[in-house]
């Protein structure tokens, strides 16, 4: 009975385990298949109402699925900006509900009402389209014509002018010192002031304007406090660095930096009298201020960069600017000839460490030089210090000392150069009567090797007179009635020499085709040439479309997919997004006559103008937009 019982037991613990495995199975595997079926996609403009100079926020929700790829939202009149993405799960009554929202920022031309087209997301080779979304643009609010109530926190997009923006704040770059020489690396401060109360937010780190000098180092973080400026008080922030000139010359040195920065917006006015948003009290609580892009641009500082003399230059310089001091050392000071010394060598100061080479040996007659090895530590504001080692090894007998080491470097402020030198340091070698060590090595060998041959000839004069006493007179070799040692004659085949080259050939051809396999396969992974392949379907799209507007002919849609198309080329070659392109980025890349650059220019006049382009001149723009662009390939 007791045994039934635990045979009971048994079975019923199986089947109950089996059970909660088929239960856990399908809490996971159908919702998921729920969750594929029930893909929506929803799209919704925030605000829908917004006035020209500021913007709303476009959002793609896909709900029922954890991974998608939209399209961008198209509109005539309408700019739309990728802002990123984020997601949503949650489990309600043993559902799960899986969603992802895309977020753009919506900027307008002008003023009217919009339809922004639906848009296609694609979800595991499937295709889903959201409904049009309807929208009205407001005309400008700082223009005294009716705004809406559209000026929210966090609205962003909006450049501001370039008064407005030095009310705000300003840039100053203090160099150490206006006068240089090439390749000299020069301390500079730099200082961004704010007027107290902004909310400011940077979004670059401060860059140099121009190519005529190179920025060699900066504090990646800046040290805020206040300043008094002029008897105005300020929120300073405060770098360090260091930069360079690349020729000689003068040039203007100006830094720029963006920012962020929240303004107070206007608030709608009431017909009837003044509207209750207008009391300060309620403009606070409510958040009445719009996010705005200024570029804070210092202000132009002449440097005069000078060449290096060549009167009096020593044979040993090697491009070192700066003042430095230098300190020797070397270990062991014992030994004997042939040993290794190691030299240790510091150098340490303020200068353009990334030039200062290893001090050189002021005689080099006895010794064997080794190349030296070099770490350098960065003490900020271009100090630093410098420490190289070398291997020197003493050829011959009779050294006492290690020579003098000699560094070379050029003062910008004496406007000389100097020779620094080190003391010779003492060395207590063994000595050998009158030979080096290479004589007595090869006296060695000499002797080692006529004793070996001395012996060698011994025993072969006693094996030839053993020959000749036992077989006097005779040369016939001796019979050998025994078998003796046999030697298998078949050689195995992976001993033989033509299969051995054998297999190495079918080992190559292999490691060639595994290495043609994954450079396929990276290459079918690769995002770039992902990347290049979307942007040339983009860019037949674009080129079809200006083609049908030519034929209607409707210049505004022609004007949109120019636009798109070198956004799209110019932005794949530069790494920049699409959207995020505009004329100050081709105004800032491309020369004044670049062809991209007239023809954009030229677009953006028409388009502001409303100015109508000749049928030939929209013809001799295409053509040139596909060349260009074609050359950017």
């Amino acid at each position: 009975m007791r045994g039934m019982m635990t045979l009971f037991s048994l079975y019923s613990r199986r089947y109950m385990r089996n059970w909660l495995v088929v239960a856990l199975l399908c809490a996971v595997f159908f919702p998921a298949i729920a969750l594929a079926a029930e893909i929506q996609v929803e799209a919704t403009l925030q605000p829908g109402k917004f006035s020209k100079d500021q913007a709303a926020r476009f959002i793609v929700t896909v709900i029922g699925a954890r991974s998608a790829e939209p399209d961008m939202p198209v509109a005539q009149g309408l700019h739309f900006t990728y802002q990123g993405q984020s997601s949503q799960t949650s489990w309600v009554n043993g559902n799960i509900t899986s969603s992802i929202s895309y977020n753009f920022l919506v900027q307008a031309d002008k003023a009217g009402d919009f339809t922004i087209a639906p848009v296609k997301v694609s979800i595991d080779g499937k295709t889903y389209t959201s409904k049009p979304v309807q929208c009205t643009v407001l005309p400008a609010q700082n223009s005294g014509q009716a705004g809406g109530n559209s000026s929210r926190s966090g609205t962003t997009g909006v450049p501001l002018g370039a008064d407005e923006s030095k009310k705000i704040g300003f840039l100053r770059i203090m160099p150490e010192t206006e006068r240089m020489y090439s390749g000299q690396v020069v301390p500079f401060t730099l200082k961004a002031y704010f007027t107290p109360g902004r909310r400011v937010t940077l979004k670059s780190t401060p860059r140099l304007s121009g190519e005529n000098f190179l920025l060699q180092s900066l504090d990646e973080e800046p040290q805020q406090q206040q300043e008094q400026v002029n008897g105005t008080v300020y929120t300073a922030l405060t770098w360090q660095g260091t930069l360079a000139a690349v020729k000689e010359g003068s040039f203007p040195l100006i830094m720029e930096m963006d920012a962020e920065v929240l303004v107070r917006s206007r608030s709608r006015r009431d017909p009837f009298g003044s509207s209750l948003l207008d009391d300060p009290f309620f403009s606070g609580i409510l958040g009445n201020y719009s996010r705005r892009d200024i570029t804070l641009i210092s202000k132009e500082q002449e440097m005069t960069v000078l060449d290096l003399p060549t009167e009096n230059q020593p044979d040993n310089f090697s491009g070192a600017i700066g003042t430095f001091s230098l300190a020797v050392a070397a270990s062991p000071l014992d030994g004997k000839a042939g040993d290794p010394i190691t030299v240790k060598m510091q150098l340490e100061g303020k200068g353009n460490f990334a030039l200062v080479q290893a001090p050189d040996l002021k005689e080099k007659a006895g010794w064997k030089v080794y190349p030296a090895s070099g770490t350098v530590q960065d003490l900020g504001a271009g100090k630093g210090i410098k420490t190289f080692e070398q291997a020197l090894i003493p050829k011959q007998q009779g050294i006492t000392a290690v020579p003098s080491m000699r560094f070379s470097y050029f003062d910008p402020q004496a406007e000389e150069y100097v020779t620094l030198s080190s003391d010779p340091i003492p060395l207590s070698l063994e000595t050998a009567p009158d030979q080096s060590v290479g004589q007595s090595t090869l006296q060695t060998e000499k002797k080692q090797a006529s004793a070996a041959l001395s012996d060698q000839q011994k025993d072969t004069q006693a094996i030839g007179g053993q020959i000749a006493g036992t077989h006097p007179g005779q040369h016939l070799a001796p019979l050998h009635p025994d078998v003796g040692k046999l030697i298998p004659a078949i050689q195995p085949l992976y001993q033989k020499l033509w299969f051995q080259l054998l297999m190495v050939f079918a080992l190559f051809c292999l490691l060639i085709a595994l290495v043609l396999y994954l450079k396929q396969q990276r290459l079918a992974r690769d995002p770039s040439i992902l990347r290049r392949k979307k942007v040339q379907e983009h860019l037949a799209l674009h080129y079809e479309e200006m083609n049908r507007a030519l034929a209607i002919p409707d210049q505004e849609t022609f004007h949109q997919h120019c636009r798109a198309a070198i956004q799209q080329r110019t932005g794949e070659a530069w790494g920049l997004a699409p959207e995020a392109v505009t004329l100050a980025d081709l105004e800032q890349r491309l020369p004044a006559e670049a062809p991209l650059r007239v023809v954009f220019t030229r677009l953006e006049q028409s388009g502001y103008a409303g100015e109508q382009l000749p049928q030939a001149e929209l013809e001799e723009i295409l053509q040139t937009t596909k060349n260009e662009l074609d050359k950017l390939a």
